[in-house]
């Protein structure tokens, strides 16, 4: 019998230390400007270094962070043609995906997008930004899910954190929130109608003003 190595099992150091770090980066509760050491989420976690480094060694080859020589790891800043190019492909699939759920979506899961955007309101109130992203992203991924196709899913949710990680930004624009949630209105209004060209041109107009806002940084 030849000698294979055995097959890690889930819950290893590393998998819990890449999923917490990563909760932190697309929840919004790292510093762009901060540089972070293996050694401070080590202590800060309570965990030996080396899952450490082998959590944002995996982060930094998925494109959140990048490796600062001989200090440590910080967020990776986006250009802005790498912002136009994931909202390319987030029209792409979500045009796409909306337009053919408009007429499949039950009475259950529209309640299910009311509630979601209730959390976005209920946030927006508060001032939790990363509430309000959080219900944001369940708002948008809930279409490429009740889709049922892995494979857009997967990609959705890559690009999907990629842009949570620097989307707080575009919510510092005065008056930005009320409008996203606004703009969610008119989407959600327009499948209740199952009016399939108002849901799209919603989806489209949503996603144009969140690109432009994020932009204008650059």
């Amino acid at each position: 019998m030849i000698k294979i190595k055995k097959i890690k099992r889930p819950g290893t150091l590393q998998a819990l230390a890449y999923e917490k770090i990563k909760g932190l980066l697309v929840s919004g509760q790292l510093n762009f400007d901060e540089i972070y050491s293996a050694n401070q989420f080590a202590a800060n976690l309570g965990v030996s270094r080396t899952p450490i480094r082998e959590a944002l060694l995996q982060l930094t080859a998925e494109g959140m962070l990048i490796s600062v020589q001989g200090r440590g790891f910080k967020i990776k800043e986006h250009s802005e043609k790498e912002i136009m190019d994931f909202f390319e492909a987030r029209k792409m699939i979500e045009a796409y995906v909306i337009e053919r759920l408009v007429n499949d979506l039950t009475e259950k899961e529209l309640e299910g997008l009311e509630s979601t955007l209730a959390e976005m309101r209920k946030s927006a109130e508060k001032g939790d930004s990363i509430g309000f992203l959080e219900a944001d992203k369940t708002f948008h991924m809930s279409f490429v899910h009740r889709y049922k196709n892995q494979l857009l899913e997967t990609t959705m949710e890559n690009i999907r954190n990629l842009i949570s990680i620097f989307g707080g930004k575009a919510l510092t624009s005065p008056g930005r929130i009320q409008e996203v949630i606004n703009e969610h209105h008119n989407i959600l209004e327009a499948l209740y109608k199952k009016d399939k060209n108002k849901a799209v041109q919603s989806m489209n107009y949503h996603l144009v003003a969140t690109e432009k806002s994020l932009l204008e940084d650059y």
